[in-house]
């Protein structure tokens, strides 16, 4: 007993003087460093498109789109998910929450004598759209600086072959009391011809107007995601 009393007290004194001895010193290392000691995630070497691409085998996938023209006033507006099959719209409703709905958030900064803080109004300069596929469903998440929202897209799939992919509109300008779309998300078809499932080629719906009917043609199942602004 009286041993392990003298060994116990030796790692209490030897702790003791260690911690004496070191002196305080910024720590310099870069953020990486800081947050990854041995270098397991190779942050130097990957890019960003690299984390996209990762997160789009992981079934994720990221939209951001910017609200152009700026606001300088306050409008109503909502973002739609209209859902199509084989042609005929059978479904619409908005999938975003605002501030009383208008293009608004609220945010919080500190009054005159900084006592305080005092909940502002801005306009919502941007969305972000974050999607998560799976087998017969895929989740959307509608965020902005005031807060986001979730729904659920569910796939028709009458194929093994088929799949769902996403087109994005560049020319987004919005215009009073009209839709813009912003995304399609669509399904493949098959190609009798081809023997093959078939899918619009073009990454921008805007550059080809030709390629966008033929897929919004063809496809038997799709959601097209629209910004509207009225009064």
């Amino acid at each position: 007993m009286k041993r392990v009393f003298v060994a116990i007290l030796s790692v209490l004194i030897s702790i003791n003087v260690i911690s004496q001895n070191r002196e305080y010193r910024k720590d310099e290392r870069s953020q990486s460093i800081k947050e990854d000691r041995y270098d397991n995630y190779r942050i130097n070497s990957i890019s960003d498109l690299d984390i996209l691409k990762a997160l789009e085998i992981a079934g994720v996938k990221i939209f951001k789109v910017p609200i152009f023209p700026v606001f300088e006033k306050e409008y109503n507006l909502s973002v739609n998910l209209n859902e199509y099959v084989d042609g005929q719209k059978v479904n619409t409703k908005d999938i975003i929450q605002t501030y009383r709905g208008k293009n608004v958030y609220v945010h919080f900064a500190k009054d005159v004598d900084e006592q305080e803080k005092v909940p502002y109004l801005d306009y919502i300069p941007k969305l972000t759209f974050f999607t998560k596929d799976n087998d017969s469903t895929l989740l959307l998440t509608v965020e902005h600086y005031g807060g986001s929202s979730k729904t659920s897209l569910k796939k028709n799939i009458i194929r093994k072959s088929q799949f769902f992919d996403w087109r994005t509109y560049s020319q987004i300008d919005w215009k009073l009391n009209e839709e813009v779309p912003l995304l399609v998300y669509a399904s493949s078809w098959y190609d009798e011809n081809l023997k093959a499932e078939r899918f619009c080629g073009i990454s921008d719906l805007s550059e080809d107007e030709k390629e966008t009917k033929e897929l919004l043609d063809n496809s038997s199942h799709y959601y097209v995601i629209t910004l509207k602004i009225f009064e």
